[in-house]
């Protein structure tokens, strides 16, 4: 896996690719959950797109809580 960006804040920012590859989805699917905003858009920085790492944190704390409020403990 290649180094993450960190800038002078402390934000760890990832590529679209990276994230993917974190929540162990497709760069395709990623880019879909984006157009239905059920993910949240990346920062653009020039013509790169960046998402921050707490982004993807509270992705997935959003899916266990909709999970844990469905019964489901898979």
């Amino acid at each position: 896996m290649s180094a993450t960006k960190e800038p002078p804040g402390g934000t760890c920012l990832l590529t679209k690719g990276q994230t993917a590859q974190r929540l162990a989805i497709s760069k395709r699917t990623l880019e879909r959950l984006i157009a239905h905003r059920e993910f949240p858009r990346p920062l653009k920085i020039g013509r790169s797109s960046r998402v921050p790492i707490e982004d993807v944190a509270a992705y997935l704390e959003r899916l266990q809580t909709q999970r844990s409020e469905q019964g489901g403990t898979s």
